[in-house]
């Protein structure tokens, strides 16, 4: 049996595409796009958080264009080698104890091992396979201005 862990409502779930100020979603051209049902991967697991991935179903589809365009992703099965440059976005903190912006920022951050990732002095072994690690060990840039990124189920 499988117990998930403060799952969120559906009716609540709203999706905005295309924009990269968070202040221009309240704006009345961006309306955004109702979630219709949201599937969970039956393997999450909240204490590890290990598969936390899940699929929205919009009510409506996105239409593309300059701004909202499908995204890449590599193969299930492909080993990302460390050293590889990915890109990460967000809204984080720029600065600490400084309010987050109100403009999506990007950076680049070089994937690291798994293997390096789970040391002793760093993760620990709780990176699991479906789990990558980015950023610098010496801390520089990430999206959420820790050492280092984990990115998971890509």
């Amino acid at each position: 049996m499988h117990h998930y862990y403060r799952l969120p409502q559906v009716s609540s779930w709203v999706v905005y595409a295309g924009i990269v100020t968070r202040s221009s979603a309240k704006m009345a051209q961006h309306t955004g796009y109702a979630v219709e049902k949201i599937i969970y991967n039956k393997n999450y697991n909240h204490r590890s958080h290990d598969s936390d991935i899940a699929l929205m179903k919009l009510r409506t589809p996105l239409n593309f264009s300059d701004t909202i365009r499908p995204i890449c992703l590599p193969q299930y099965d492909y080993d990302v080698p460390g050293g590889t440059q990915c890109w990460i976005s967000g809204w984080g903190y720029t600065q600490p104890d400084v309010h987050s912006p109100d403009t999506l920022k990007e950076a680049p951050v070089p994937i690291i091992s798994t293997k390096k990732c789970n040391s002793s002095c760093m993760y620990n072994g709780e990176i699991t396979p479906r789990m990558l690690c980015a950023g610098y060990m010496e801390g520089k840039v990430d999206a959420c201005q820790d050492t280092l990124l984990l990115i998971e189920d890509i």
